[in-house]
Parts: C-alpha cells; sequence; structure tokens
C-alpha cells in the first residue's frame, strides 16, 4: 500500500514516500541538492529515508516548515548524519516541544521526535557554487519557506503550491496570507518548481500564476454569492460540490467549506 519512488531533475534527486498511495498530499517528497537536503519525508517511513540518505549523507537539511510529513525525519537525521536541521525561526518551538497531531495525521504520517533546529539564513551557501534563498511564504502555516536557487530557476516551494486548483483547506491554514505569498513568489525569477507533494513542474511559474488567479477568482464567486445570502454550506455545495470522504477522514481539519470560510475573511458569516 506504501509508495517509495525515487527520480532526478539535472544536480537534484528526489524521493516521494508515504504509507498511502491515493491523492498526491498522501505521500511526501525530499530533496537532495548539493550537500543539502529540503525536507525529511513522515516519520512512519524512516528505514526508507536512511538508505535513500546513506548514498549522500547531508550536511544540512533545508525545513521548508514544521508539518509532520516534512519536518518527521530531521531529529533521526541529525543523530545519524550529523547533518545540521535549519528552519525559519517560527518552526523552532514547534519543532523543540511539539505540536497536536489529529488522528488522520498519526495514521498517515506518524509524530515526530522532538528536534532541536536552528533559525536558517537568508542566503544557504551548497558545495558545487549551489547557493539557495530563503523566501517566507506564510499561509499554509506560519512558518513556511521557499527556497530560490537563483541562477537555475529553481524554487522548492514546500506546501506553498500542491496543486494549480485546491478543493480543500485546513482549518489553521490563511488563505489571505496564501495569496499574498503567491504573489510575492511572482516576484523572484524561476521556471521549475519542486513541490513538497507534487514533485518536479517544470512549467513552475506558470503553474504558481494558474493557482493564484483561480484561488482569487474563487474568492470573487465566493464573496458575490455570500452577497446574494447564500450560507457557507450553499456556497460549498455550489462552487466545489458536497463535503466528501476527504472531510470526514480528517474529522472536519481539511473540508471544502473551510476553503470557502477562508474566501470570506473580513466578511461577516451567515
Amino acid at each position: 500500500m506504501g509508495i517509495l519512488r525515487r527520480f532526478a531533475y539535472r544536480e537534484v534527486e528526489g524521493l516521494r514516500t508515504g504509507r498511502f498511495d491515493l491523492e498526491v498530499n498522501t505521500s511526501a517528497v525530499l530533496y537532495s541538492i548539493g550537500s543539502a537536503l529540503i525536507d525529511t519525508g513522515p516519520p512512519n517511513r524512516w528505514l526508507q529515508v536512511r538508505e535513500f540518505l546513506k548514498e549522500r549523507p547531508p550536511e544540512h537539511v533545508l525545513l521548508t516548515h514544521h508539518h509532520e510529513d516534512h519536518s518527521g525525519n530531521g531529529a533521526r537525521i541529525q543523530a545519524e548524519f550529523g547533518a545540521q536541521i535549519l528552519a525559519h525561526p517560527a518552526a523552532l518551538p514547534k519543532l523543540a516541544a511539539g505540536w497536536r497531531l489529529r488522528p488522520y495525521q498519526h495514521i498517515f504520517w506518524g509524530r515526530p521526535p522532538q528536534l532541536a533546529a536552528q533559525p536558517v539564513p537568508e542566503v544557504v551557501e551548497l558545495k558545487d557554487g549551489l547557493r539557495l534563498q530563503t523566501l517566507r511564504t506564510p499561509g499554509h502555516a506560519d512558518d513556511l519557506v521557499c527556497y530560490l536557487e537563483p541562477e537555475r530557476g529553481w524554487l522548492f516551494t514546500g506546501d506553498l503550491y500542491i496543486g494549480s486548483r485546491p478543493r480543500y483547506l485546513r482549518q489553521d491554514e490563511n488563505l489571505e496570507l496564501q495569496i499574498e505569498s503567491l504573489h510575492a513568489i511572482l516576484n523572484h525569477d524561476f521556471k521549475v518548481v519542486f513541490c513538497g507533494h507534487r514533485g518536479v513542474v517544470t512549467e513552475g511559474y506558470r503553474a504558481i500564476e494558474e493557482k493564484l488567479d483561480y484561488l482569487l477568482n474563487l474568492c470573487e464567486q465566493v464573496r458575490n454569492l455570500h452577497r446574494k445570502g447564500l450560507s457557507v454550506r450553499e456556497i460549498t455545495r455550489s462552487l466545489l460540490g458536497r463535503e466528501d470522504l476527504t472531510s470526514l477522514a480528517t474529522l472536519g481539519h481539511f473540508t471544502k467549506g473551510n476553503l470557502v470560510r477562508g474566501g470570506l475573511a473580513g466578511e461577516p458569516l451567515t
């Protein structure tokens, strides 16, 4: 039932791993570039991740954010390979103390060990002339960052992208901030997106534009329907369809209705 798939794109090696091989966001991708590893995969897939890393042990681990499918093997990588773990300062207390996991997160990803990480600098110099710029992109999580390799036009996005037409939102996501982050990232020069779930998106700039346009259009439709007197439930059914197994399995944490509520930020709900 699990998934384990390796791939390469020029100097980047990727590993997709997960307990389940269902939708794209039920597995996670970690990337090895130069002397660094970007994200670590979920903690319940440590044995597979360790075998991958033995071939090119990382000196640095750059986390895009604290969520367990991205940071979950950080402590083990630190202990096994002596790698320095770097993350946005907002992630450090969560990584050190842990955070609440819902039942579906336990099932899909497992609980990560506590982790002592260091603040990631604005620029990370790697071997072979590679360098990564740290770009703050909150919304999906308040500590989410992307990493840009400007010479090659590569952008490692964690969970900023995932797909161009999202139909669900987590309860703890901020859609307004996501939209601001998508706007901001388009001010940078890149072409290829290395997504933490989708994988390599060769037309990455266009994909980010498409997601931004979709979300702006969705928010406009949501607000127009709300002004006509429709409830969140009615708007959700009209634009996205009824809630489904995803909403049920996550006990309301990841739903279509949350996306509609995100589009109504700043307006009174009915």
